[in-house]
């Protein structure tokens, strides 16, 4: 579990102890005080209440609404089928709790209070001309239909009458937001379904293209399940790199349960797909595996308004829109914060580490300089790949070069600062040159990783990972790890910083 998590939790229980124990020992009179005024307010407020729609939701089986966005009707399941449906939706997938839920509410249907009986003129309240109209059908054909009009001076309110009835009452507008929005409103936001825990596909490839980018990222399943704190995905292009895993899940595995904060255009034209920016995107994130093929694309930019409802620099969403999965044909709006592709880069999420082998799973380290070539030769008790219980540890017995046996702990710092050799610059660039520093892994269960230092600039060095270049390094580290090998061949203290 992650400690920030556990620490989190253990705040929030830690402030509600403190609030406990400052209401239990909060003075009677305060506390009597509160108490008298919600009574005050109780006995204020009368339950003034009236139900204008008595029958109950079983018994609804269309209900049909008109408001300024258009007009559309949830209508009763087909026999054999569980879920309400809107017809001009059939084409996409449905919110069917939100339709289900639009119907409950209509049931046993209350209004706050009565604002005026036997009311002659329907105008000042709007319902001459009525804002939005519920029509309701139960199973035996009897319909009412609610009308909707003014706000009432109390903003909480509006201004309703059910059929042509004399009577005008008062409703919560929280209870007619189902009834005065659009008809994308009932439309599924969920662009792929999140998989339960035990039901996740096999990883495929992700891939992201971005025109701000001269490169694309690809991120494959990691074959080395031994590191721990390494993401079970590596990054295999523009550079091949182990990844953060708590930089990187959301990168890796967003797509799995991404959701929108509203559809935007329905059933899209090819000139509305490019008129949001679809055609042409900006990003496109593809991901592919045994069984599925998604392919994401992110158009324009929605940016957040000043004051004054000018546009600023900050983007708050972008318009997307996805295949490869059915009842998706829709442009959507979704979060710029739900869609990490549209604006990291490779380092944001590689591991601090450029190769991930534990010291104990090494034959040797060779480290060639201009000056000198050496073996450092590692036995140990184990390896990770040779244990059967996970909780025992390797343990380094010994550390020889030329025959010469070294300080174990004194290594152990060494490849520590080795390891730690930084990753927070990426570099395609093929260096001139000679390499000035080789430094070669060589594992127990076969292979090697070898990394190459070439001069660059007076504070610059390209490393080339496996023959392929993929960082740039301050010269910083470099000459500390230059005078390291000297301190590590003659037992002293290794530096650690640069």
């Amino acid at each position: 579990m992650d400690k920030s998590i556990i620490v989190c939790g253990v705040c929030a229980a830690c402030l509600g102890g403190v609030a406990l124990f400052l209401s239990k020992t909060a003075p009677a009179d305060k506390a009597d005080s509160s108490s008298a005024s919600q009574s005050s307010k109780a006995e204020k407020e009368p339950d003034e209440s009236v139900v204008i729609l008595s029958r109950e939701a079983s018994d609804i089986i269309s209900v049909e609404v008109k408001n300024e966005n258009g007009e559309f009707t949830v209508e009763k399941p087909a026999s054999g089928k569980t879920n309400w449906v809107i017809e001009d939706l059939v084409s996409v997938s449905q919110d069917y709790t939100a339709e289900q839920s639009m119907v409950n509410n209509l049931g046993g249907f209350e209004a706050k209070k009565t604002a005026e009986e036997n009311a002659s003129d329907m105008g000042k309240y709007g319902l001459d001309e009525p804002k939005v109209t519920v029509l309701v059908t139960y199973s035996d054909g009897e319909t009412k239909t609610l009308s909707i009009g003014d706000e009432a001076p109390d903003t909480r309110y509006v201004y309703a009458r059910v059929d042509d009835e004399s009577t005008v009452y008062m409703l919560y507008q929280r209870k007619l937001s189902y009834y005065t929005g659009k008809v994308t409103d009932y439309v599924n936001l969920t662009l792929i379904d999140k998989p339960s825990d035990d039901a996740w596909p096999a990883y495929g490839e992700l891939r992201v293209a971005r025109k701000d980018l001269d490169y694309e990222m690809a991120f494959e399943n990691s074959t080395d399940d031994t590191m721990g704190g390494i993401s079970g995905q590596v990054m295999t292009e523009p550079i091949f790199s182990y990844l953060n895993i708590t930089n990187s899940t959301d990168t890796t595995h967003g797509m799995w349960g991404l959701t929108a904060a509203s559809c935007e255009v329905l059933e899209p034209t090819e000139e509305q797909l490019s008129e949001y920016g679809i055609a042409d995107p900006y990003c496109e994130v593809t991901l592919k595996g045994d069984g599925y093929d998604y392919d994401l694309k992110i158009g324009n930019a929605v940016y957040e308004k000043d004051s004054d409802g000018n546009d600023t620099d900050m983007v708050s969403s972008y318009f997307c829109y996805i295949t490869g999965v059915s009842g998706r044909n829709c442009i959507y709006n979704i979060s710029a914060a739900s869609l990490p592709w549209a604006s990291i880069k490779a380092e944001d999420v590689t591991s601090s580490l450029m190769t991930s082998n534990y010291i104990y799973d090494l034959n040797s380290v060779d480290i060639k300089t201009t000056e000198q070539d050496l073996s450092f030769e590692v036995q140990s008790s184990g390896s990770t790949f040779e244990m059967t219980d996970k909780n025992d540890t390797p343990e380094v017995e010994k550390v020889t070069v030329d025959g010469k046996e070294l300080d174990v702990e004194n290594f152990k710092a060494f490849y520590l600062y080795l390891m730690g050799c930084p990753t927070d610059e990426i570099c395609f660039e093929e260096p001139a040159g000679e390499s000035v520093l080789t430094i070669t892994m060589n594992k127990k269960s076969g292979g090697e990783d070898i990394m190459e230092f070439y001069k660059d600039s007076s504070r610059r060095y390209i490393v080339k990972l496996n023959g392929v270049p993929s960082f740039r390094i301050p010269s910083g580290w470099y000459d500390v790890c230059i005078s390291n090998i000297e301190a590590v061949l003659s037992d002293k203290e290794i530096e650690d910083t640069y």
